[in-house]
């Protein structure tokens, strides 16, 4: 991805392009090269790049066809998760721009302190350590968070690394899908982050998409997005002397309140700032839990003076393995319903992992019981792992 861009001018020199074009280029291409952004100037020139068909970006762009697999998974909090899987061809240009747009220097100085996934050097455990030992929790879900950000707001995105109108319209429309015509779309049309914009001039397009969840450009567009509401909601909290991140959806509060009251208070304007942004509070998930209760952060304990997993958790592993001691692994699986044995012990071995991954001693003791109870399971997990990587 190295680019020179003075290179680049004496190679248009020498092939006898105008001064004319030759200044257009300067100019389109010295914003995002001093950036250290990846310099797209068309269409043709990011097929070219991405080693994709400029007639299938084109159909994309047009909306002429849906290049998405779309399945349905159940959420333990009960209805459906949509998930939008992009075919080969726009996966591999979602996955070039999410690499060296999304995550370059240049759009990652403009993510919030308070996001705490998708980005470099993020995860959830970051995320529950900053609230460890809080008096009051205060915790928040955003409804339907990908489908919440307009194809208007992902232009802005780009517009805003320096990318030019025609070539930020194409980028948004290879990094959202269309919505459906319904009441849902008609009533959209008349907020004001749903209607056209200066994006769509070009093709005069009348119904706009958004982020798909599935997409690997989305969780960071969707960062980005944020960061306005981010830096809302973070002016409430410094205000009132609190933390504040958000992990995705999951908007997390703590800090010492003086009652109940003052922290329903909070919660109304925090909830009033998330609608202003265009999104919606999912109520069902929205909870204030004071310290002496269960206090769980993006699946972690935060009510001690550090993160740990919930009890739970680790009950259900230790159960597990003393089933797996007693009953031996086929009666032990034929007990639970699970026919592959093989999936069985992988998925066991990842939550162990995981577990050390928080808890080092607790999960390093549950480890060694795995291993004294199936000693030849590491040389088969690495045979797995290989075969894998070769099918990959």
């Amino acid at each position: 991805m190295e680019f020179s861009l003075h290179s680049y001018i004496k190679r248009l020199r020498d092939d006898g392009s105008s001064d004319e074009y030759i200044d257009a280029v300067r100019r389109n291409a010295k914003p995002l090269a001093d950036c250290g952004l990846p310099v797209i100037l068309t269409l043709g020139h990011l097929a070219h790049t991405t080693d994709v068909s400029y007639e299938v970006l084109t159909r994309i762009i047009n909306r002429q066809i849906d290049p998405y697999r779309v399945f349905a998974i159940r959420k333990r909090s009960g209805g459906k998760r949509f998930i939008c899987v992009p075919e080969s061809g726009l996966l591999g240009v979602q996955r070039w721009v999410h690499e060296h747009i999304l995550r370059s220097p240049a759009a990652l100085k403009n993510l919030s302190c308070q996001a705490t996934a998708y980005a470099p050097g993020c995860s959830h455990i970051m995320n529950a350590n900053r609230h460890v030992g809080a008096a009051w929790l205060l915790k928040f879900d955003i409804t339907s968070f990908f489908e919440s950000v307009s194809e208007r707001q992902v232009y802005r995105v780009f517009r805003g690394l320096g990318y030019s109108a025609l070539v930020s319209f194409c980028l948004t429309r290879l990094c959202t899908r269309v919505l459906p015509m319904s009441s849902d779309n008609r009533l959209r049309r008349r907020i004001k982050r749903w209607q056209q914009g200066e994006q769509h001039r070009f093709l005069g397009a009348q119904i706009v998409g958004h982020l798909p969840q599935g997409a690997p450009t989305s969780p960071m567009l969707a960062n980005l997005v944020c960061a306005t509401l981010d830096a809302d909601l973070q002016a409430i909290a410094i205000r009132e002397g609190v933390t504040y991140t958000r992990y995705a959806d999951d908007m997390i509060f703590s800090g010492d309140m003086v009652n109940r009251s003052a922290a329903v208070k909070i919660s109304r304007e925090i909830s009033a700032v998330v609608g202003h942004h265009g999104f919606g509070i999912n109520k069902q998930k929205t909870s204030i839990t004071k310290s002496g209760s269960r206090m769980i952060v993006t699946g972690l304990s935060v009510g001690d003076d550090i993160v740990h997993l919930p009890r739970s958790y680790k009950d259900k592993i230790r159960q597990e393995l003393f089933y797996l001691e007693k009953h031996g692994i086929e009666s032990h699986c034929s007990r639970i319903g699970y026919t592959n044995h093989l999936s069985y012990l992988l998925r066991l071995a990842g939550r162990i992992r995981y577990a050390i991954s928080v808890e080092p001693v607790t999960g390093m003791r549950m480890m060694g019981k795995f291993q004294s109870v199936f000693p030849s399971f590491m040389e088969t997990e690495r045979i797995v792992a290989m075969e894998r990587e070769t099918h990959t």
